[in-house]
């Protein structure tokens, strides 16, 4: 009886079966394209889909780094789609980690100009995980991804604000549909 070998038996190389995790790559750009979506009009001078209208960045830094943020999130979501379908899981954790510190950056110049806003539980915990913990964390999946193979590791970090982001937005509308 004749069996055979691949390549990668051949050289002693093992591939990890990442079907299940490219598949939790693509929810988690879906859901993250999903919150794209609902911030295009804002490009337009428009407000969001879901929230309504922000407060406008005090500079002209922050407007250009919060229309920047809002036409790369799409192709950062577009991007991870892609290599995870591709079978790139690593740089596909690192477009959706992207999309965590394009997101901080936007949010700086009207921190530094505002300072923080913390009156309030709502804003004091949406400021520490916008400006502290989802940069933290998409720090961390972006070594995790880069320097170890603990892809799966790697997803469970940078799921955690897209996780954060869905929760927001379910009671955001929970909040509305109360006050209905």
């Amino acid at each position: 009886m004749e069996t055979q070998v691949d390549q990668r038996q051949m050289t002693g190389q093992v591939q990890e079966d990442l079907f299940g995790l490219r598949w939790f790559i693509l929810f988690i750009a879906a859901l993250e394209g999903f919150d794209a979506v609902l911030d295009l009009p804002t490009l337009i001078g428009r407000p969001n889909l879901l929230y309504g209208a922000w407060p406008a960045p005090p500079t002209l830094l922050g407007v250009i780094l919060a229309k920047l943020h809002v036409a790369v999130h799409p192709l950062l979501v577009i991007a991870a789609s892609m290599l995870s379908v591709a079978g790139n899981v690593r740089g596909s954790l690192v477009a959706l980690a992207a999309i965590s510190v394009e997101a901080w950056l936007s949010f700086l110049p009207v921190v530094w100009h505002g300072g923080l806003q913390l009156d309030g539980w709502w804003n004091l915990q949406w400021m520490i995980a916008q400006l502290f913990v989802s940069p933290l964390l998409a720090g961390i999946a972006i070594a995790v991804a880069m320097l170890t193979t603990r892809y799966r590791l790697a997803a469970a970090v940078i799921s955690i604000p897209t996780a954060y982001s869905v929760l927001i937005a379910l009671m955001f509308v929970g909040r509305k549909l109360a006050d209905i």
